[in-house]
């Protein structure tokens, strides 16, 4: 808002308060107004996610945001304190029901929630009550819990503890940070949208700034400061010289980094399709093999951490039926997992099961994903082995 003020130059008149609360108001509305009722032709035809973002003020209050998305954009439909009822799975289902109602039932897909308990047992309700509805786990908040479980590996604890501890010590001295600031050109800390996400990118720009680090906690600017005579300043400059936590950090990284990278993705602006995700997944989990090529004992637990969580995640039918149906990504993990790849096509019929009420139009449909798969038919041409990898899914 300020960049455009300041395009426009001197002698800009900004809006009374009449007009920000009368006509400009009124207009904003209609605008809004019109972009739901887009949408809504859309939800109508395609199908659409009811999304409920939970988060806590600094009153204490359970809030939960909720937003409708399609691939024509995303509309939030309002904030609810649910303080009073957020443990309660039966209250849960039932304020999730209402939005459901709100936006029309027949238009409604999914709902994705994170993955607490009392959200996976709301969700198992609402998918009892309505037959064609499919409840799905938040995927960025998978990834992060990923993070949380590796960043508590025993020797990763103690990686993260004295990154915070060096960040913490800079960060509570504002001189201090000042110099470390001009020393390594910006800042230390580096924030993400997640908790646990932060402390790997946190960990990512300590290593980046590891050489600028060490000679300034040897430079005579801080052995004059009254600060490097303190306990806590010599600790700090103690873990900053020691090889062992640099190379903690090097292992702890080779695990966190591939995800941060799938998280990125999931979180990004432009928000991929599961089938994307999932083949990110599988990418980043090569990426951990390499890294830790000389331990197998680091390498297989943090696998094991990440298939505990990503089974749930996407052990859901109707991600493995999105990814059924677009050809570029099956047929490439088909040819690279031929064992496991028939999981996908019976995840399909079972969604197919649950969407299409009509048996006779169930079987059809069926058909369709058996000759696709198998590319006979029009399928099999070569136009259209072609266009796998470059034609839209939705156009395919």
């Amino acid at each position: 808002m300020l960049e455009a003020v300041g395009q426009y130059g001197p002698g800009y008149k900004s809006p009374s308060y009449h007009d920000l609360r009368v006509p400009l108001l009124a207009s904003t509305k209609e605008k809004v107004m019109m972009m739901k009722t887009k949408y809504q032709a859309y939800w109508r035809r395609y199908g659409c996610t009811l999304m409920s973002d939970g988060w806590t003020d600094r009153r204490g209050r359970h809030l939960i945001n909720f937003l409708v998305n399609c691939p024509e954009g995303t509309y939030f439909m309002g904030s609810v304190d649910a303080s009073s009822h957020i443990q309660d799975a039966t209250m849960l289902s039932e304020l999730l029901d209402s939005k459901i109602r709100e936006i029309g039932a027949e238009c409604v897909v999914q709902v994705v929630t994170d993955n607490a308990s009392n959200y996976k047992a709301a969700g198992k309700i609402l998918m009892e009550r309505r037959p064609t509805l499919f409840w799905t786990p938040c995927a960025a908040h998978c990834i992060d819990l990923m993070l949380e479980d590796i960043g508590k590996m025993q020797q990763n604890k103690s990686v993260i503890r004295k990154a915070r501890m060096i960040t913490n010590f800079i960060y509570r001295h504002t001189r201090l940070l000042d110099a470390v600031r001009v020393t390594i050109g910006g800042d230390l800390v580096r924030h993400s949208v997640t908790r646990f996400a932060t402390s790997f990118l946190t960990l990512q720009s300590l290593l980046k700034h590891e050489e600028k680090l060490k000679l300034f906690f040897v430079s005579p600017s801080w052995n004059t400061a009254n600060l490097a005579k303190t306990e806590a300043g010599k600790q700090i400059v103690e873990i900053i010289l020691s090889s062992i936590f640099w190379n903690g950090v090097r292992d702890c990284l080779k695990g966190g980094k591939p995800l941060i990278a799938v998280l990125r993705l999931v979180d990004g602006d432009e928000r991929p399709a599961m089938p994307e995700v999932y083949v990110a997944m599988e990418e980043a989990k090569q990426k951990i093999k390499e890294h830790f090529d000389n331990k197998e004992r680091l390498y297989k637990k943090i696998i094991e951490i990440i298939k505990n969580r990503w089974t749930n995640q996407m052990e859901q039918k109707l991600y493995r039926a999105a990814l059924f149906l677009n050809p570029g990504k099956y047929f490439e993990y088909e040819e690279n997992h031929m064992d496991d790849a028939w999981k996908f096509q019976d995840a399909f019929n079972d969604v197919i099961a649950r969407l299409v009420p009509d048996q006779e139009l169930q079987d059809k449909i069926a058909e369709q994903g058996t000759n696709y798969k198998a590319s006979r038919n029009s399928f099999g041409k070569p136009m259209a082995i072609r266009q796998r990898t470059t034609l839209n899914p939705s156009r395919f």
